[in-house]
């Protein structure tokens, strides 16, 4: 076999099969770090670690090939579709689906994020959600930008039902008015940050 050959140093199934494996890799490994992966970044990632992806003559068909191919094969590998954006990737095997969508949502809506979390939590439970809640995983906001938020949902139309409620011990509570009523949403609000502890 010729060195002079680009790629004919390893037989085109098994090269594709190590590429294939490699991609699961990826995929699972992101997830284990709570983490999404997009095509693009599977595709860099690829060409980085000099897999034989990056010496076919079309390199992005055949990444997508065997992109399809990895998840195919692997059931436990979910792909999450994005208008207008990239599509992404994460394994069902460390990340659950509601999990992997906020993720994906913080990426592109985070304002439209905010409004469902809290509507959900106003229409199923019922019950206010707290405002710091936004700034630990999975979301990972800080402070600054949800009180941005806060201010931009004023203006929207779409998110002004989302209002906030503050308890005795000054936490903010976020609701959504066309769930809960404002003194209800008090009142939940201030049994959930001080009430609940001081009756156990």
């Amino acid at each position: 076999m010729s060195k002079t050959e680009p790629g004919a140093r390893i037989k085109p199934e098994k090269g594709r099969e190590k590429v294939v494996h490699a991609v699961v890799g990826m995929i699972r490994q992101s997830s284990e770090a709570g983490q999404l992966i997009s095509k693009s970044e599977i595709f860099r990632r690829a060409i980085d670690q000099r897999l034989s992806i990056s010496q076919v003559v079309d390199p992005e068909n055949e990444a997508e090939r065997i992109l399809g191919e990895a998840v195919e094969g692997n059931q436990n590998l979910k792909e999450i579709a994005n208008q207008g954006g990239p599509n992404h990737y994460y394994s069902s095997l460390s990340m659950t689906e509601p999990y992997a969508r906020i993720l994906n949502q913080k990426e592109i809506d985070r304002l439209g994020l905010i409004a469902e979390i809290v509507r959900q939590d106003s229409a199923v439970y019922p019950r206010p959600v707290p405002l710091d809640m936004f700034t630990q995983p999975p979301f990972g906001f800080t402070l600054q930008e949800v009180l941005s938020d806060l201010e931009r949902m004023v203006t929207e139309d779409h998110c002004r039902d989302i209002v906030q409620t503050t308890t005795s011990a000054s936490r903010v509570f976020l609701y959504s008015t066309l769930h809960i009523e404002p003194e209800y949403a008090s009142m939940l609000a201030e049994w959930l940050d001080v009430g609940q502890f001081d009756n156990p």
